[in-house]
């Protein structure tokens, strides 16, 4: 059977029809979901990128602020010791009464009392980070006033930082007896790194023999 050249038109037009339809479905269709996904991947990953450069150029606006305030805490850490507690008291009025030349006979504090903060520096610091003192009551037979005020001279400068609360001297038979209250600080930090034993290393004896000698 001969077709006529309008049959074989018709027929080439049904084919082209058919290829255009299996076209549309099965391949542009399917490619086009893929791009349309593509796209928005695309979309979420350029908005992150953003943000994070953003976080980034944050950061380095205030990275001048953050080293200085890093190096601020690391030298508040000399001066108040954080997570201090009796046993380094202990090593430091050793150490303090090594500098002023002065002999104890007792190394007993107190429990460590919490030192209050306005309720708006205790929110911004959080309840796990706080100040706090422990305080020593000291019996010094044979002192002179040189000692006294080198021991107030010694505020100054020493550290960690301890004060003075109170101090009464007696004379008896010429010699000076002074009664002292002493206060070592120091403030809570979950994040802190343990306190190391310098410069207590240095200049103190050890050993049942030399114990606080």
């Amino acid at each position: 059977m001969r077709l006529s050249n309008r049959e074989k038109w018709l027929l080439s037009l049904l084919a082209v029809l058919l290829l255009g339809f299996v076209f549309y479905y099965f391949i542009y269709t399917n490619f086009s979901e893929k791009i349309a996904a593509k796209k928005q991947e695309y979309e979420l990953l350029s908005n992150e990128l953003d943000r994070l450069n953003m976080v980034i150029a944050q950061y380095n606006s205030k990275k001048k602020e953050i080293e200085k305030a890093r190096v601020e805490y690391n030298k508040l850490k000399d001066v108040i010791p954080p997570n201090q507690d009796e046993k380094f008291c202990v090593m430091d009025l050793q150490y303090l009464l090594q500098r002023i030349k002065v002999d104890t006979k007792s190394y007993i504090f107190d429990p460590r009392q919490k030192i209050d903060l306005e309720s708006a520096k205790k929110e911004e610091l959080g309840e796990e980070y706080y100040p706090y003192f422990y305080l020593t009551r000291q019996t010094w037979e044979e002192v002179t006033y040189d000692k006294i005020k080198q021991l107030l001279d010694e505020q100054q400068k020493f550290k960690p930082l301890f004060t003075v609360e109170a101090f009464s001297i007696n004379k008896t038979s010429g010699k000076l007896t002074a009664n002292v209250r002493i206060k070592f600080y120091g403030f809570t930090d979950p994040q802190s790194l343990p306190r190391s034993w310098f410069p207590f290393s240095k200049g103190i004896k050890s050993g049942k023999s030399n114990l606080f000698n």
